[in-house]
Protein backbone atom coordinates (compact mmCIF):
# COMPACT_ATOMS: atom_id res chain seq x y z
CA UNK A 1 0.00 0.00 0.00
CA UNK A 2 1.22 3.20 -1.05
CA UNK A 3 1.35 6.56 1.23
CA UNK A 4 -1.31 7.68 -2.21
CA UNK A 5 -3.49 4.67 -0.77
CA UNK A 6 -2.90 5.42 2.42
CA UNK A 7 -4.12 9.74 2.07
CA UNK A 8 -7.21 8.01 0.04
CA UNK A 9 -7.89 5.71 2.52
CA UNK A 10 -8.06 8.58 5.65
CA UNK A 11 -10.20 10.75 3.70
CA UNK A 12 -12.65 8.02 3.24
CA UNK A 13 -12.64 6.48 6.64
CA UNK A 14 -15.79 7.92 8.83
CA UNK A 15 -15.49 6.31 12.11
CA UNK A 16 -18.97 6.41 14.02
CA UNK A 17 -20.38 4.48 16.84
CA UNK A 18 -22.92 1.36 16.06
CA UNK A 19 -26.76 1.77 16.33
CA UNK A 20 -28.08 2.49 19.77
CA UNK A 21 -31.80 0.39 19.06
CA UNK A 22 -32.39 -2.36 16.75
CA UNK A 23 -34.31 -0.05 15.11
CA UNK A 24 -31.84 1.85 13.98
CA UNK A 25 -29.39 -1.17 13.45
CA UNK A 26 -32.34 -2.77 10.81
CA UNK A 27 -32.04 0.81 9.42
CA UNK A 28 -28.31 0.29 9.57
CA UNK A 29 -28.24 -2.77 7.77
CA UNK A 30 -31.09 -2.12 5.18
CA UNK A 31 -28.86 0.48 3.51
CA UNK A 32 -25.80 -1.71 3.75
CA UNK A 33 -28.08 -4.60 1.60
CA UNK A 34 -29.20 -2.11 -0.70
CA UNK A 35 -25.83 -0.42 -1.84
CA UNK A 36 -23.82 -4.22 -1.06
CA UNK A 37 -23.72 -7.07 -2.94
CA UNK A 38 -25.53 -10.14 -1.23
CA UNK A 39 -22.41 -12.28 -0.53
CA UNK A 40 -20.72 -9.30 1.44
CA UNK A 41 -23.54 -8.69 3.34
CA UNK A 42 -23.70 -12.05 4.64
CA UNK A 43 -19.76 -12.48 5.67
CA UNK A 44 -20.53 -9.15 7.25
CA UNK A 45 -23.55 -10.43 9.15
CA UNK A 46 -22.11 -13.94 9.87
CA UNK A 47 -19.70 -11.92 11.63
CA UNK A 48 -22.13 -10.69 14.74
CA UNK A 49 -23.25 -12.40 17.67
CA UNK A 50 -26.55 -14.18 18.19
CA UNK A 51 -28.04 -11.72 20.49
CA UNK A 52 -27.65 -8.73 17.63
CA UNK A 53 -28.99 -11.15 14.86
CA UNK A 54 -31.90 -12.14 17.44
CA UNK A 55 -32.48 -8.44 17.98
CA UNK A 56 -32.45 -7.74 13.98
CA UNK A 57 -34.96 -10.81 13.66
CA UNK A 58 -36.86 -9.66 16.22
CA UNK A 59 -37.52 -5.74 14.83
CA UNK A 60 -38.23 -7.35 11.67
CA UNK A 61 -41.08 -9.35 13.00
CA UNK A 62 -42.21 -6.43 14.90
CA UNK A 63 -42.60 -4.45 11.66
CA UNK A 64 -42.54 -7.02 8.84
CA UNK A 65 -43.09 -3.81 6.70
CA UNK A 66 -40.90 -0.83 5.75
CA UNK A 67 -42.03 2.08 7.39
CA UNK A 68 -41.06 5.44 5.44
CA UNK A 69 -39.43 8.40 7.75
CA UNK A 70 -38.95 11.14 4.78
CA UNK A 71 -40.61 14.13 4.71
CA UNK A 72 -42.17 13.05 0.86
CA UNK A 73 -44.20 10.25 2.58
CA UNK A 74 -46.87 13.23 3.00
CA UNK A 75 -47.19 14.05 -0.61
CA UNK A 76 -50.19 12.00 -1.37
CA UNK A 77 -51.87 13.20 1.78
CA UNK A 78 -51.10 17.07 0.77
CA UNK A 79 -51.87 16.23 -2.37
CA UNK A 80 -55.13 15.43 -1.68
CA UNK A 81 -56.24 18.47 0.59
CA UNK A 82 -54.74 20.95 -2.20
CA UNK A 83 -56.97 19.12 -4.63
CA UNK A 84 -59.97 19.17 -2.19
CA UNK A 85 -59.28 22.99 -2.00
CA UNK A 86 -59.22 23.92 -5.35
CA UNK A 87 -62.16 21.74 -6.21
CA UNK A 88 -63.92 23.79 -3.65
CA UNK A 89 -62.68 27.14 -5.16
CA UNK A 90 -64.03 25.74 -8.27
CA UNK A 91 -67.06 25.42 -7.46
CA UNK A 92 -67.49 28.53 -5.72
CA UNK A 93 -66.13 30.10 -8.80
CA UNK A 94 -69.11 28.47 -10.47
CA UNK A 95 -71.96 29.35 -7.60
CA UNK A 96 -70.60 32.95 -6.92
CA UNK A 97 -70.90 35.82 -9.39
CA UNK A 98 -67.61 37.36 -10.21
CA UNK A 99 -66.23 40.66 -11.35
CA UNK A 100 -67.40 41.55 -14.80
CA UNK A 101 -63.80 42.17 -15.98
CA UNK A 102 -60.69 40.46 -15.29
CA UNK A 103 -60.22 36.90 -13.63
CA UNK A 104 -62.27 36.13 -10.15
CA UNK A 105 -60.00 35.31 -6.96
CA UNK A 106 -61.72 32.04 -6.94
CA UNK A 107 -60.64 31.53 -10.48
CA UNK A 108 -56.99 32.02 -9.79
CA UNK A 109 -57.14 30.26 -5.99
CA UNK A 110 -58.19 26.92 -7.85
CA UNK A 111 -55.87 27.10 -10.48
CA UNK A 112 -52.89 27.34 -8.11
CA UNK A 113 -54.12 25.10 -5.72
CA UNK A 114 -54.73 22.68 -8.44
CA UNK A 115 -51.48 23.24 -9.50
CA UNK A 116 -49.94 22.71 -6.56
CA UNK A 117 -51.70 19.42 -5.89
CA UNK A 118 -50.82 18.03 -9.45
CA UNK A 119 -46.71 19.03 -7.94
CA UNK A 120 -47.03 17.26 -4.57
CA UNK A 121 -49.02 14.14 -6.45
CA UNK A 122 -45.70 13.90 -8.68
CA UNK A 123 -43.19 14.76 -5.69
CA UNK A 124 -44.91 11.54 -4.06
CA UNK A 125 -44.97 9.31 -7.06
CA UNK A 126 -40.84 10.09 -7.70
CA UNK A 127 -40.31 9.47 -3.45
CA UNK A 128 -42.39 6.73 -3.60
CA UNK A 129 -40.77 4.99 -6.73
CA UNK A 130 -37.18 5.69 -5.09
CA UNK A 131 -38.07 3.67 -2.01
CA UNK A 132 -38.72 0.61 -3.98
CA UNK A 133 -34.70 -0.56 -4.05
CA UNK A 134 -35.29 0.10 0.03
CA UNK A 135 -38.11 -1.62 0.59
CA UNK A 136 -36.68 -4.64 -1.14
CA UNK A 137 -33.49 -4.78 0.96
CA UNK A 138 -35.35 -4.64 3.86
CA UNK A 139 -37.56 -7.88 3.04
CA UNK A 140 -34.71 -9.45 1.98
CA UNK A 141 -32.53 -8.15 5.27
CA UNK A 142 -35.49 -9.81 7.30
CA UNK A 143 -34.57 -13.39 5.31
CA UNK A 144 -31.31 -12.78 5.91
CA UNK A 145 -31.16 -12.78 9.64
CA UNK A 146 -34.21 -14.92 10.31
CA UNK A 147 -33.88 -18.72 11.92
CA UNK A 148 -34.24 -21.37 9.50
CA UNK A 149 -37.64 -22.40 11.16
CA UNK A 150 -40.61 -24.08 9.57
CA UNK A 151 -42.16 -20.51 8.27
CA UNK A 152 -38.87 -19.32 6.56
CA UNK A 153 -39.39 -19.91 2.91
CA UNK A 154 -35.61 -20.58 2.47
CA UNK A 155 -35.95 -23.78 4.86
CA UNK A 156 -36.18 -26.92 2.45
CA UNK A 157 -33.60 -25.20 -0.68
CA UNK A 158 -31.18 -25.48 2.55
CA UNK A 159 -31.97 -28.58 3.39
CA UNK A 160 -30.85 -29.60 -0.10
CA UNK A 161 -27.69 -27.46 0.27
CA UNK A 162 -27.02 -29.01 3.15
CA UNK A 163 -25.92 -32.46 1.31
CA UNK A 164 -22.99 -31.43 0.44
CA UNK A 165 -19.93 -32.00 2.86
CA UNK A 166 -18.29 -28.70 2.69
CA UNK A 167 -21.72 -27.18 3.51
CA UNK A 168 -22.88 -29.59 6.44
CA UNK A 169 -19.10 -28.84 7.84
CA UNK A 170 -20.07 -24.85 7.74
CA UNK A 171 -23.37 -25.81 9.44
CA UNK A 172 -22.13 -27.39 12.64
CA UNK A 173 -19.65 -24.75 12.94
CA UNK A 174 -22.05 -22.17 12.81
CA UNK A 175 -24.08 -24.61 15.45
CA UNK A 176 -21.78 -24.94 17.42
CA UNK A 177 -20.36 -21.64 17.92
CA UNK A 178 -22.76 -19.07 16.94
CA UNK A 179 -26.21 -20.88 17.36
CA UNK A 180 -29.07 -21.67 14.85
CA UNK A 181 -28.79 -21.57 11.29
CA UNK A 182 -30.52 -18.50 9.43
CA UNK A 183 -30.77 -17.62 6.27
CA UNK A 184 -27.45 -15.65 5.91
CA UNK A 185 -25.99 -18.92 6.10
CA UNK A 186 -28.27 -20.45 3.55
CA UNK A 187 -26.66 -18.09 1.03
CA UNK A 188 -23.33 -18.94 2.36
CA UNK A 189 -23.65 -22.83 2.72
CA UNK A 190 -24.83 -22.38 -1.25
CA UNK A 191 -21.86 -20.38 -2.43
CA UNK A 192 -19.29 -22.66 -0.68
CA UNK A 193 -21.40 -25.99 -2.18
CA UNK A 194 -20.65 -23.99 -5.74
CA UNK A 195 -17.11 -23.53 -4.95
CA UNK A 196 -17.16 -27.19 -3.99
CA UNK A 197 -18.92 -28.49 -6.90
CA UNK A 198 -16.65 -26.48 -8.73
CA UNK A 199 -13.77 -27.79 -7.56
CA UNK A 200 -14.73 -31.32 -7.84
CA UNK A 201 -15.48 -30.39 -11.68
CA UNK A 202 -11.98 -29.45 -12.19
CA UNK A 203 -10.25 -32.50 -10.58
CA UNK A 204 -12.22 -34.68 -12.31
CA UNK A 205 -11.71 -32.95 -15.82
CA UNK A 206 -7.63 -32.69 -14.87
CA UNK A 207 -8.17 -36.68 -14.19
CA UNK A 208 -10.48 -37.01 -17.06
CA UNK A 209 -7.78 -35.07 -19.52
CA UNK A 210 -4.84 -37.35 -17.80
CA UNK A 211 -6.52 -40.67 -18.86
CA UNK A 212 -7.22 -39.41 -22.69
CA UNK A 213 -3.42 -38.28 -23.05
CA UNK A 214 -2.08 -40.93 -21.87
CA UNK A 215 -0.55 -43.35 -24.37
CA UNK A 216 -1.30 -47.15 -24.46
CA UNK A 217 -3.52 -47.15 -21.52
CA UNK A 218 -7.16 -48.12 -21.56
CA UNK A 219 -9.24 -46.13 -18.91
CA UNK A 220 -10.00 -47.40 -15.69
CA UNK A 221 -13.42 -48.86 -15.31
CA UNK A 222 -14.27 -49.14 -19.13
CA UNK A 223 -16.70 -51.04 -20.51
CA UNK A 224 -16.22 -53.67 -22.80
CA UNK A 225 -18.01 -52.39 -25.92
CA UNK A 226 -21.04 -54.64 -26.79
CA UNK A 227 -20.82 -56.24 -30.24
CA UNK A 228 -22.62 -53.93 -32.77
CA UNK A 229 -25.60 -54.82 -34.46
CA UNK A 230 -25.05 -56.26 -38.21
CA UNK A 231 -25.56 -53.75 -40.73
CA UNK A 232 -29.04 -53.68 -42.76
CA UNK A 233 -27.53 -55.04 -45.50
CA UNK A 234 -26.35 -57.88 -43.79
CA UNK A 235 -29.19 -58.64 -43.34
CA UNK A 236 -31.07 -59.93 -46.35
CA UNK A 237 -34.79 -60.22 -46.91
CA UNK A 238 -35.67 -57.90 -44.11
CA UNK A 239 -37.53 -54.78 -44.76
CA UNK A 240 -37.07 -51.98 -41.85
CA UNK A 241 -40.58 -50.62 -40.61
CA UNK A 242 -41.31 -48.76 -37.35
CA UNK A 243 -41.13 -51.01 -34.67
CA UNK A 244 -41.19 -54.73 -36.83
CA UNK A 245 -39.10 -56.06 -39.54
CA UNK A 246 -40.87 -57.55 -42.18
CA UNK A 247 -40.32 -60.10 -45.17
CA UNK A 248 -39.35 -58.94 -48.27
CA UNK A 249 -42.23 -59.01 -50.82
Amino acid sequence: MTDDDVLHARENYRPSRGPSTPAQAFAHWTARVAETPDLVVCRELAGLPDDQLQALALAYEQAPRHRRSDLFRYSFGAAAVLALAGAALAVAELTIPGPVVGRSTYFVGAGAFLGGAFIALCVGALSALRQVPTEAAYAKLGLLVGPLDPQHPWLYKAWFVVRNPAATAYRDKVVRERGPVRGLDHVLMRRIADLQDNMDLTLNARAVAATVQAAGEAPAGAVAAAPSAPPLAAVPGKVLSLGASSEAA
